[in-house]
């Protein structure tokens, strides 16, 4: 069987899980970069990720002091 017949015999679910899996790692790979490059005109070298960081850091400090007040 040549390669060509292999893929004819392919169902449309099958193909699209293909599809799905590629969309997946386009999407992926989206946001990895956008967490993980500098943004300009915020800070030297400060990225999404560093910052989404620090945010949830302030966040669980305010929280902890909250619950430990009587």
């Amino acid at each position: 069987m040549t390669t060509t017949h292999l893929k004819r015999n392919l169902t449309p679910r099958r193909r699209q899980r293909g599809q799905a899996m590629a969309e997946y790692v386009v999407i992926g790979l989206m946001l990895t970069t956008a967490l993980f490059v500098p943004v300009p005109g915020i800070s030297p070298s400060q990225t999404v990720g560093q910052m989404l960081s620090s945010r949830i850091h302030a966040l669980y400090d305010n929280l902890s002091f909250f619950l430990s007040l009587p």
